[in-house]
């Protein structure tokens, strides 16, 4: 039967202690689980109810500290798997907390992803906007559909941060060059981009 031969804190998670079955490195737990178990060096335990054990009291602490991660903004479910599997949660455990997040709609790739783009239409364009989605988990086809601005506001947005940008700055070829630059780096369209790189330009010209 196989035998707790050793538990040892984490360095880096004094909350969390790597546990050894017969001298070999097993999982790591919350001390939580562990004292909850009733866990200690020299126990002799069936693995498969050691296992569902472990799975019923992580998955429970893992929950909780998702809901803590939460309390600080909306996530995607992307976000939520990296944030627990860095906590050192096995891929069983995740699982079982990202689908009841979702199943309790605390998590929801697409209300985040309209939430996002709300928030950030005003100072990034639309392909800044669609990579931004996709690196924090949402999938292409939903970027492209939420990352979506109308022309004219896109223009409208593009040309106030020109103004902020160009403020206190001399008019002139370069600064323009690097405004062109800021504004796509912006994830700004060129078209765009250019009509109001085009403005200022008119007026370098006619000065």
């Amino acid at each position: 039967m196989p035998k707790i031969t050793d538990m040892q804190i984490q360095k880096n998670n004094k909350t969390r202690a790597n546990v050894y079955i017969d001298g070999e490195f097993a999982f790591a737990l919350e001390m939580l689980t562990v004292m909850k178990l009733g866990l200690k060096i020299g126990q002799e335990l069936p693995q498969e109810r050691l296992s569902e054990a472990i799975f019923d009291s992580e998955k429970s602490v893992a929950f909780e500290k998702a809901m803590d991660y939460l309390g600080r903004g909306m996530k995607t479910a992307k976000q939520m798997r990296d944030y627990l599997e860095k906590k050192g949660y096995d891929s069983r455990v995740v699982d079982y907390v990202v689908a009841k997040l979702k199943e309790y709609r605390y998590i929801d790739d697409d209300a985040y992803a309209k939430l996002y783009v709300e928030r950030n239409a005003a100072t990034k364009g639309d392909r800044r906007l669609k990579q931004e989605l996709i690196q924090k988990g949402i999938a292409v086809s939903r970027a492209e559909e939420y990352a979506v601005t109308d022309d004219g506001q896109a223009l409208s947005n593009a040309t106030r941060l020109a103004e902020r940008y160009l403020k206190n700055k001399p008019t002139t070829i370069k600064t323009l060059q690097n405004l062109q630059r800021y504004l796509l780096g912006r994830g700004y369209g060129f078209d765009t981009v250019n009509s109001v790189v085009r403005q200022y330009k008119i007026e370098v010209e006619e000065n």
